[in-house]
């Protein structure tokens, strides 16, 4: 009896607690009202957009009881307040704004404002078709001949074309952004699955690669293939031995088993493949079945670990890292090679996500001698301590090199740094906090600035969607930046921009990736941007 008498005295001891936790003043908190210190009208923002030292007039109302606590903010930097009313506030913009909500601060309190476009001289070409563009990602993009671009991917269709049959992940376009019909397109063309890459070669025809198996409805292309000019799939006519039927094949005797990431073309017509692949494969077509009665097919396969060098009709080049007495490439990379750059003296940079070569220790970046051995006289030193995506190389010989790390050699370096031609860190070259995320893509304009995108909201603490410009000393660019910067579409998780390419001679780049807007504007995956 006494157990449960003084269980039910610790119950009404619990409860007469919580009472008086909860209402010890009579009230019940979670009733409690905040009022807002200052409301801002929905269109109340004139003129609706300017530049950078411009003035604006913000209506709305209790301004002047909260003036001393009050910050106007566009993209997160404080505006000078030039005069306020309890209805209306006047601003200049600031430096370092760019296109988005203006808001406003009051002690703790965050208020969105409406819709301000901060204009400046990097600005996207509103007239170029960017809105139409491709329904999946781009992934390369590259000048051809007559100021056209080849651009390949992982779409069905480009400037709303609606060609039947679709337009399968390659196709050329005008200098205009426009679908160029020279083209080949529709049904039975283009690739079966995505193309990540593409070079033009010196007489007109293009080799595309990437994660792909047939093309043109021709089976074992194992993920490259050479085209004619036209975007046909270049291919000889063999006779098969039983049927002695006549069978169309690529004309590349082989490819890999796996994804290509970037191809070179060396001046002797040798091929240089990277990516995440492990066999260089080569299919057979001279085979029958056991009884004799039927033509078979059998795919060799070669080890080679994410790199190989084709001769131009596609066999394997057993002098290019192999292993002559276990006929099989040598280790190479660990892991797979994001990017690579043949260098102007035959020897080829790479990097990405491995640690070793050929079983000695490279922390994700490395430059081989043109046999595909190792240079020793590349020093990376402790090289990067998480994956590289990208470089581009400077006129100046050196490396601006980005990713998912945050140090190279043992410092910091938020997802960027700058390398000498031997590897060490070039010290002249310095961000602070960096990006927030990771960088994924890089382009170098011709005035030495450098355009980063990747999946970062924030750059030097300054408020940035996946996209910032930088002076060439690593600093964010005064003027570059007033943009909004870009929206990743589906499939977005190696950031929204793929690849930069420059028009110099007319001050302005294209970029192409997943994304489907560009400063607040529809732009499917290509915009062109302008500059002065």
């Amino acid at each position: 009896m006494k157990k449960y008498t003084y269980l039910l005295v610790l119950l009404l001891g619990m409860g007469a607690c919580k009472k008086e936790a909860v209402n010890s003043n009579g009230k019940d908190p979670y009733q409690e009202t905040v009022v807002p210190a200052i409301s801002i009208n929905k269109d109340g923002i004139s003129p609706g957009k300017g530049s950078v030292n411009d003035e604006v007039t913000i209506a709305g109302k209790g301004f002047e009881a909260n003036k001393d606590k009050l910050s106007i903010l566009f993209n997160n930097v404080k505006a000078t307040v030039l005069s306020l009313t309890d209805t209306t506030i006047r601003v200049k913009i600031p430096a370092m704004a760019a296109t988005g909500n203006v808001s406003a601060q009051v002690d703790q309190q965050y208020f969105f404002g409406p819709f301000f476009r901060v204009e400046g001289t990097f600005e996207m070409d509103t007239l170029y078709p960017g809105s139409r563009g491709a329904n999946g990602a781009i992934y390369d993009i590259v000048p051809v001949e007559n100021d056209k671009y080849l651009i390949v991917g992982d779409f069905t269709n480009y400037d709303n074309a609606n060609i039947d049959g679709g337009v399968n992940r390659v196709a050329r376009i005008n200098h205009d952004g426009t679908l160029d019909g020279s083209f080949t397109y529709g049904k039975n063309k283009g690739s079966n699955s995505f193309v990540s890459t593409a070079i033009a070669l010196p007489d007109g025809r293009y080799l595309v690669a990437g994660g792909f198996s047939s093309y043109e409805g021709t089976g074992y292309v194992s993920s490259i293939a050479r085209l004619y000019n036209n975007g046909s799939l270049e291919t000889n006519k063999i006779i098969l031995p039983v049927s002695q039927k006549e069978q169309t094949v690529s004309v590349l005797r082989g490819g890999v088993s796996g994804q290509v990431g970037a191809l070179h073309l060396q001046p002797d017509n040798k091929i240089i493949a990277v990516g995440a692949f492990r066999y260089y494969v080569q299919p057979d077509f001279n085979l029958k079945t056991v009884d004799g009665t039927l033509d078979s097919v059998h795919l060799d396969s070669i080890m080679v670990n994410n790199m190989v060098r084709l001769d131009a009709d596609g066999g394997i080049d057993s002098t290019f890292n192999y292993d002559l007495v276990n006929h099989r490439g040598r280790e190479g990379a660990n892991g797979s090679i994001n990017r690579s750059l043949l260098l102007p003296d035959g020897k080829l940079l790479i990097a990405g996500n491995f640690t070793k070569y050929n079983g000695q220790p490279v922390n994700r970046l490395a430059r081989l001698n043109t046999d595909g051995s190792l240079d020793p006289s590349f020093n990376p030193g402790s090289g990067a301590d998480q994956p590289i995506y990208n470089f581009e190389r400077q006129p100046d010989g050196k490396y601006l090199i980005v990713g998912a790390f945050n140090n190279y050699n043992g410092q910091k370096t938020p997802h960027i740094v700058r390398i000498n031609e031997d590897g060490a860190i070039d010290p002249s070259f310095k961000v602070t906090k960096g990006a927030d995320g990771n960088v994924f893509a890089i382009g170098i304009m011709p005035g030495g600035e450098i355009v980063l995108s990747g999946t970062f909201k924030q750059f030097d603490d300054l408020s940035r969607n996946n996209f910032i410009v930088l002076k060439s000393d690593g600093s964010v660019h005064p003027g570059y930046n007033t943009n909004g910067g870009i929206s990743l579409g589906e499939n977005a998780v190696r950031g929204g921009i793929n690849r930069f390419v420059q028009q110099p001679a007319e001050k302005s780049m294209l970029a192409v990736g997943s994304f489907t807007r560009y400063d607040f504007r529809t732009s499917n995956r290509i915009v062109r941007i302008t500059y002065k």
